[in-house]
């Protein structure tokens, strides 16, 4: 199947619209990451919009936190209060939060051509590959690594191809003795799913 990934590259390379971002399909990096939370209106890409991304880089043993993203977007159509008060946002920097494309523009090459790494992050790349597909031509290309599954693996998780509740991201960090930072905040997540990630690799 390895081919079928080489083919499957090589043709979304083809396709991109965005030259600059040619990076993203070279070989990835060594020993370097990329952790991405995304916070949504729901979790039904069909109906749903994203709020907000953070991204963090992993190089070596070392969560690079100093040099993250955080990006706060203006979804097409604006959520109930409400909504965005869970995710720690306020509606004013929802209200004047970036475009899709301005967040892309960012987010992309920050993500260049590192494996992303995320917590469930299937759910995150639903949403992100019809905006990225939009703004360049093609879908994610990057590897994909879940925390959950690495756990699950680890610590003998799987039951019947179902994910035991014990993977949850919060038994992960009291597992490993990582503080909690506050859930339901993009960048907080990220930096969680960072920690865990270190522990597990």
């Amino acid at each position: 199947m390895h081919w079928l990934k080489q083919l499957t590259t090589s043709w979304h390379k083809a396709k991109l619209q965005r030259p600059e971002l040619a990076m993203m399909f070279e070989p990835p990096p060594s020993e370097r990451w990329v952790t991405i939370d995304c916070e949504m209106t729901g979790l039904n890409p069909r109906k749903h919009h994203l709020l907000s991304v953070a991204a963090i880089h992993i190089n070596d043993n070392m969560i690079d936190t100093g040099k993250g993203l955080h990006l706060v977007c203006r979804p097409p159509i604006m959520p109930d209060a409400d909504t965005i008060v869970i995710h720690g946002l306020r509606a004013a920097e929802v209200e004047n939060g970036m475009n899709y494309d301005e967040m892309l523009a960012l987010l992309l090459p920050f993500i260049a051509n590192r494996p992303i790494v995320g917590f469930c992050p299937q759910i995150d790349i639903a949403f992100l590959n019809p905006l990225t597909k939009a703004y360049m031509g093609a879908p994610l290309p990057n590897q994909v690594i879940d925390v959950r599954q690495l756990y699950a693996r680890q610590m003998g998780g799987l039951v019947q191809g179902a994910f035991d509740q014990s993977c949850h991201l919060n038994n992960i960090m009291a597992h490993y003795d990582i503080p909690e930072l506050g859930a339901h905040d993009a960048y907080n997540d990220a930096i969680m799913t960072a920690m865990a990630f270190m522990h597990l690799r």
